[in-house]
Parts: C-alpha cells; structure tokens; sequence
C-alpha cells in the first residue's frame, strides 16, 4: 500500500524530531559524565597539592616554635625581668635579640614582663620600636601568664604588619617573670605560593583571610561577619583598620568528598567582566585553628566539556545522518548506485583516517612504554641509592656514638693501664727478692686488667663494625648484656639494673651487629632520661610468647610529652638540647628492628618514666645452639 505524500512527510518531521531528542540526550549526558570525571580527577589531584601546601606552610611555622621556649630559659633574659633597671644589661639583651633575630631570620623577637611592657626588642633601634609598648591586651601574652604556650596571628598593633606570635613564659622557680615572644611573617610563604597555579587562602576560626597568594582577597572573609564576631575582634585589636568585607562569593554549591564549587564575581585583579568558579578544598590545622582552602579554577573542566560535547555531537550527527540516508534510500531507490559510491568514498577516506591515527597511537603507545620502562630502571637506581644511604646512615650513626663514648672507654682503660704498671713495677722488686708468691699473685691481677681492657674493646669493636645485612640466630640476652655493659663504661653515673630476663639464653633472628646498635640507642636514651633523677633505676624484662620475644627496657626519668609521642620515631625528631644528638638513633632503630620482622612501640609508664617494648621473632633454641656450634 502507497503512503501519501503527506504521511510520508509527517514520518520525516517524526523521525527528525526524534534525532533532535536522542542528540540532545546524548549531549546532555555526555556533558554530565565528562565534568563529574573532570571535576574527580581535578579533586584528587588538589587533595595532594593541598597537602603540600599544608605542609610548607606548618614547616615554616615549626622552625620557630621551640625559638620563645629557648630564649625563656636564657639566664641573661630571666636577669633582665628580676632587674629590669639595669640599662646596661638592657642594652645587651636587645643587641643579643637583634643578633638572635637575624640568625632565626624572624619579623621581630621581644621580651614582655608581667604586666605586659615590653623591656627589650630585636627593633630596639627602629624607627618604631616595640620598646615601651604595652601588649597586655594580646591573647597569647595571657596565654604566656598562664604558664602556656601562646599562639596568635594578628596585624602588629605597633608596625601594623601581619605576623604570627609565638609567646612562651619566663619562669624563675615556680614564678612567672614575664613572656619571650617572635613573630614569623607569612610573606615568604605567600612568595612560596604566589607562582602557583591555583589560589590559596588560610583563614582563622572567624573566617577571615589573612594569608593568601591573590592580593586581592586579603583580610575578606569567607561569609559576612556577625556584629558580636566582629567586635571581638576589634576589642583584641586583631585586624586594626582592616575592612573584613566579605569574598565576591555569589554561589557556592557542594561537592563529593567535602569539596564545594564556589562562583566569584571576577575582580579587578582577575578578568573583569565575567564569573569565576573554582573547585574548593579545605584542611584543617588543628593546632593554630586555621583552615587551607585550595581554589581550583575549573575553566580547564569546561574547555574539557566542550570537547566531549563536540565530539559527541560529531558522532550522533553522523548517525542521524546514517538513518536519514536509510530513509532517502527507501524513497529514492532509482539513486541507489549514486549514494552507494558516495558512501564507499566516505568510509574509505574514514578508513585511511583511522589506520592513520591507528599508526599516530601505536608510536604513541611504543614511546609512552620506553618512558615508562625508562622510569622503572630510574626507580630502581634510586632504591638502591636509597638502600645504600640508609646504610651508610646507620654506620654514620654508630660512629658517631662510638665518638660520644670514647671519652668513657678512655677512663675505663686508663685505671686497668696504671694498675698494669704498678703491679710491673712491683714485680721487678718481688722477682729480684725471690718472692715468687707474690709475684704470682701480681702477674694474676694483670692478666685479669688485661681481660678486662679486652673485653670492653671487644664490646666497643663489635658495635662499630659494619653490618653484613645477613640475619641469623643472635643469643639476645647477651647482646643486651654487652650493650648495657658498654653504656654504663661511657656513662659516668650510678644506675640501678633490675634485671628479670631469663636464666637461659633465648635466640632471635636478626644481625647481630645491628641488633646491638639498636639496644646502645634505647639504653643510651633511657640513661640520659634519667640525668635529673636522685636514683636512677632502669629495669630490663623479657618475655617469649608463641614465635615472638618481647623485652621491655624501663627508666624512671621524666617520660615522654603526650605530643611527642606520635613523632618520636620520625627522622631528625629529637627533645635534646641543640647539639646533643640528631634525631636519627630511634628511627633507625625501627627501621633495623622492622627489617628483623619486629616491632617498637614506646609509651609512659603510671609510676613515672619511658617503657619501650621490643619484639623480634624467635628462634628454637636447640637450633641455634647447633647453628652456633
């Protein structure tokens, strides 16, 4: 049966409007895939540069925080705040600040006495000096009188520039003198992100932006301030003079993971006249209660939504095509040959296209696999670089440790040395007499110095040697006993040993030059724990559960800070004093025992003290007294 004309064309205005449809289906949906992979990938990539950027910016600041805490125990500054009259002695403590200020390169270094007056400052011959000026109205000078550690970023009320405020009390006994004070400036941070591609904000609890690498959003706030927020802050004198009004946020919607998209109407500073929206990140900073946001500019993601949109318009474009032709071949079978050539030219010219671009992403494909395989030789050249340093790394260390002792060994062997030569001296006289009893006696006591000299070279040697990295049956109750041996000759002090190891030898897997290094760290640790206490006492116990022993080394010092704990393994962390030690001996130390399979874990003790606790796996005790004979 014949259809009209008529039908036939409402057929044709159907099925174009059905194209028309499925097109913009299509669009739409391909538009919504591309930004949401668009947006993800963006997200994860930031999360890493953010963490970045939190680092750089809590490294800066942790380079001055123990700066205060040093100066507070300086005598010449605890004299300063007992006789704050003594100009002679002020004007020292202020060249000694300047010195100490140039040195640390902080903003400004100053000592404040009780009642909040400034005696001394490294500005002390500025043009506007802190000398003189009151700062009691500042929350980390009250921090300080309350025996605290104070933190604060404010604009300085003298020099009106952005700082933040490290303050740490001044004690004399139970007393509090006065407070130390530095102030870090965050312009080298800003100069450290002001080349970055995305924008970075830092804001305090109120929300106020007061480190950023975009001029332009100094001191904004992210959402409009409250009236009683915003007199607080100007009863604390935090931001004289500054405006506080809000960021041009006009639209902020929430992403997946925390994240938002936050729309800016564009400043001056970027491109007048049109919207910018950025992928926002944050991260706390718990301990200075700030927020690092990470503003991702998304017009990346909407070119690379055009693109998919195109390419799927290309492609639905074509196959509407394709059904429209089918259409036209059914209504014009007289022109089927004509059509048919012209779509064999079309799938030819397609054909050569894509062997074309067949070939372009082979050699791609041969070029990314040379990269990568080039990658892999260069990782596996750094690891083993990085083994060999770490190698290096510990003998450096036990070197180092055997230099610490040497003066100990020294007096050791001197006493057994003029004993020797009494006792020789002696005997001459004995021999020449004929009083071969003493004589006897004489020669035992120097044969017995000698096996003592010996002995503690012995100990001394087989810590400094090199470690085969080869593991094997290693008696522990031995190498502990060697270790202890060693740190009580370097240590001239009385420690209480409370031994409740075992009678019988237990065996462990392991080096045993590394094992020995690993007990020297710990016991010296724990020996130097305990150079304040009256009685020392250090106790020594082990305990053999299934194929793991555990021995646990305790002091009776002054124990571990909470806040310490957590970083107490980390490379170059240290509590010393500056030059008595690197950081490096507990992270090698687990380093070495987690290459043995074991484990170090550390923890204060109710009754006072440091408790580490070592495990290393057992090893049959008769297998290893075959293996040792």
């Amino acid at each position: 049966m014949m259809q009209s004309p008529k039908h036939r064309q409402l057929q044709q205005w159907l099925v174009v409007l059905a194209c028309v449809v499925m097109v913009l289906l299509v669009l739409w949906q391909a538009a919504v895939i591309t930004r949401n992979a668009a947006l993800d990938e963006m997200r994860q990539a930031n999360l890493n540069s953010l963490r970045l950027f939190v680092a750089n910016l809590t490294s800066e600041l942790e380079k001055y925080e123990s700066l205060p805490q040093i100066l507070a125990r300086d005598e010449r500054i605890i004299q300063l705040l007992r006789q704050p009259t003594d100009d002679a002695h002020r004007d020292l403590v202020n060249r000694y600040l300047q010195q100490v200020n140039e040195i640390a390169a902080a903003s400004d270094t100053y000592v404040i006495d009780k009642h909040g007056l400034t005696l001394v400052a490294s500005n002390w011959d500025t043009q506007a000096p802190f000398v003189g000026q009151n700062f009691s109205f500042r929350p980390y000078f009250q921090a300080a009188m309350r025996g605290e550690v104070g933190r604060y970023y404010a604009l300085g009320a003298t020099s009106k520039k952005r700082g933040y405020y490290y303050a740490s009390p001044v004690r004399s006994g139970n007393e509090i003198l006065g407070a130390a004070v530095v102030k870090v400036s965050p312009e080298r941070v800003e100069a450290a992100w002001r080349n970055a591609p995305e924008k970075v904000i830092v804001t305090d609890y109120n929300g106020v932006v007061f480190i950023t690498n975009n001029p332009s959003w100094k001191f904004k706030t992210l959402h409009p301030l409250s009236d009683t927020v915003r007199q607080r802050i100007e009863q604390s004198r935090q931001y004289p003079d500054a405006v506080m009004s809000p960021l041009p946020i006009i639209k902020e919607q929430l992403y997946d993971h925390g994240a938002s998209l936050l729309t800016f109407r564009a400043s001056d500073g970027d491109s007048p006249g049109r919207e910018n929206t950025y992928l926002t990140q944050s991260r706390e900073m718990p301990d200075h209660r700030w927020l690092v946001h990470l503003l991702a500019d998304t017009r990346g993601v909407d070119a690379r939504v055009t693109h998919s949109v195109g390419y799927a318009t290309v492609s639905v474009i074509t196959l509407c095509l394709v059904l429209l032709y089918v259409l036209q071949r059914r209504r014009n079978l007289a022109q089927r040959l004509q059509h048919q050539q012209h779509i064999e030219e079309t799938l030819l010219n397609a054909q050569q296209e894509l062997e074309v671009q067949v070939k372009q992403r082979t050699v791609e494909l041969i070029r990314t696999n040379e990269q990568l395989d080039n990658k892999i030789k260069e990782q596996e050249h750094t690891e083993r670089e990085l083994r060999q340093a770490q190698e290096e790394l510990i003998q450096s260390a036990k070197l180092a440790a055997v230099g610490q002792m040497s003066a100990g060994v020294t007096h050791e062997l001197n006493q057994p040395l003029t004993a020797i030569q009494t006792y020789l001296g002696t005997a001459t006289q004995l021999l020449e007499h004929r009083h071969y009893d003493e004589l006897g006696e004489n020669l035992a006591n120097v044969l017995a110095l000698t096996d003592r000299m010996a002995r503690l070279t012995s100990q001394l040697k087989t810590f400094s040697r090199k470690s085969t990295q080869n593991l094997d049956a290693v008696p522990l109750k031995q190498t502990i006993h060697d270790a202890l041996a060693l740190i009580m000759h370097t240590h001239n002090q009385e420690v209480e040993v409370s031994d409740a190891m075992p009678e019988h030898e237990v065996y462990v897997r392991a080096d045993a030059t590394r094992l020995g290094q690993v007990f020297i760290n710990v016991l010296k640790n724990a020996v130097d724990a305990m150079q304040e206490c009256v009685n020392r006492k250090l106790t020594i116990s082990m305990r053999t559960t299934g194929d793991s022993v555990s021995v646990s080394i305790g002091d009776n010092g002054g124990g571990i800070p909470e806040e310490n704990l957590q970083k107490l393994f980390d490379p170059f962390f240290t509590s010393k004093e500056a030059g008595a030690g690197l950081g490096l001996g507990l992270s090698i130390s687990q380093e070495i025992v987690n290459e043995f399979g074991g484990s170090i874990t550390a923890k204060n003790q109710q009754q006072g003290g440091a408790l580490f606790t070592l495990t290393f796996p057992a090893v049959n005790s008769d297998a290893a007294a075959q293996r040792a004979g």
